[in-house]
């Protein structure tokens, strides 16, 4: 047997202060969506920002529905709009937001959300940098999408003999 490990690096911001300016951005865009959620059942409030290679900037909240679990996460109603939309440029940055949370430290993104982040920035051969804040709390920036999920499924697996 081999022991083995995973190393998760991140950098923690106690104050959007000390943030980049595009930073701030995102997340202030982030939170705006937030408040515009359609969320009636969970009342759990997501919102998310991504800035593209050209400078735009897109917002996506979550979008619950009745026929659960039919309804959408933030982070993937941005994505799957601006993937369906803007195929050809690149995501720079996305940051993810939650009004209401009981935890002391940001809330992170589901795994389906996860799987999305990191198929598309493999897809575009560039990372992401993601940025997870809390709302009078802290910031967490992951300089790729691949380090929230480590040892992702991969289309290589899809591949004959892989």
């Amino acid at each position: 047997m081999n022991k083995k490990s995973v190393h998760i690096e991140y950098a923690e911001f106690t104050s959007l202060n000390e943030l980049a300016e595009m930073d701030v951005t995102l997340i202030n865009k982030a939170l705006h969506i937030a408040k515009l959620s359609y969320s009636p059942y969970s009342k759990f409030p997501v919102g998310a920002a991504l800035l593209l290679d050209n400078g735009e900037i897109f917002a996506g909240n979550n979008q619950e529905n009745i026929a659960y679990p039919s309804g959408t996460c933030a982070e993937r109603t941005v994505l799957n709009y601006v993937h369906a939309n803007f195929p050809d440029h690149k995501i720079k940055a996305i940051a993810i937001t939650a009004l209401k949370s009981a935890s002391s430290e940001p809330v992170t993104p589901c795994g389906f959300c996860r799987q999305v982040m990191v198929e598309m920035e493999q897809t575009q051969g560039e990372k992401i940098k993601v940025l997870l804040h809390k709302i009078d709390g802290s910031t967490y920036v992951f300089e790729s999408a691949l380090s929230l999920l480590p040892l992702a499924f991969a289309d290589a697996y899809l591949k004959p003999g892989t």
